[in-house]
């Protein structure tokens, strides 16, 4: 994988995720990994098309997604609703809007696609490509995952 490409994903991340939720988030060791197995019971997919093709998709559990939702609304929010599920996609949106902006910089002109949020327990996913996993620590200790994946 680009290491250009992976730098501009960690920068896209970090930088929203300050932003957005008003937290210094800590990175885990990114690595490449062959499964995609969400350890959480939340997930944001967002498509990426054109130079750069693949998916970011961003993990939370369910006390995390409260949180997240809380801090981007301001007030204490205690539902995983519709609000909830719009405030992740929010997110995945914000992420991959600036992940593209860095992609722009570097010359690849790239589009996405709409976010997908879904919520439930033991989810298997496939996909193809390489896989960029990041844990993430948020709130409390690994506590969240984003992947970068790329389709070669």
């Amino acid at each position: 994988m680009d290491a250009r490409i992976v730098n501009a994903f960690i920068d896209s991340v970090v930088s929203t995720l300050k932003n957005s939720l008003r937290v210094n988030p800590r990175l885990g060791k990114p690595s490449i990994v062959q499964k995609l197995m969400p350890n959480h019971s939340i997930v944001t997919i967002l498509g990426i098309t054109g130079d750069v093709d693949g998916n970011l998709i961003y993990t939370f559990s369910n006390e995390t997604g409260l949180e997240v939702v809380s801090a981007m609304m301001g007030v204490e929010y205690n539902q995983l609703d519709e609000i909830a599920l719009s405030a992740f996609g929010e997110l995945g949106n914000m992420t991959v809007g600036k992940l593209t902006m860095n992609l722009e910089k570097l010359g690849f002109s790239t589009d996405v696609t709409p976010p997908t949020v879904i919520s439930g327990k033991d989810m298997k996913m496939k996909t193809e490509g390489k896989i960029l996993k990041l844990p993430l620590t948020l709130f409390k200790e690994n506590d969240a995952d984003v992947c970068l994946i790329i389709k070669e």
